[in-house]
């Protein structure tokens, strides 16, 4: 997930996972709290945590309705 804010430090990991992301998908792509608030909405999620950790990735869990 893209943070509001990013640590500078990891920059190089962010950067290195977006280039696996572009090799191993055709249309993947980071999304942000908005646009996850949209996908799992639509996808019919009554609700979810985001968790951070001291990363560059997030946890999401995501609660059926």
């Amino acid at each position: 997930m893209i943070a509001e804010e990013r640590d500078d430090k990891l920059e190089h990991v962010r950067l290195q996972l977006d280039m696996v992301m572009m090799v191993h998908t055709s249309t993947g792509k980071e999304r942000t709290l908005k646009e996850w608030d949209f996908v799992l909405t639509e996808a019919g999620f009554a609700r979810y945590e985001v968790r951070d950790f001291d990363d560059v990735q997030s946890l999401i869990i995501a609660y059926r309705s």
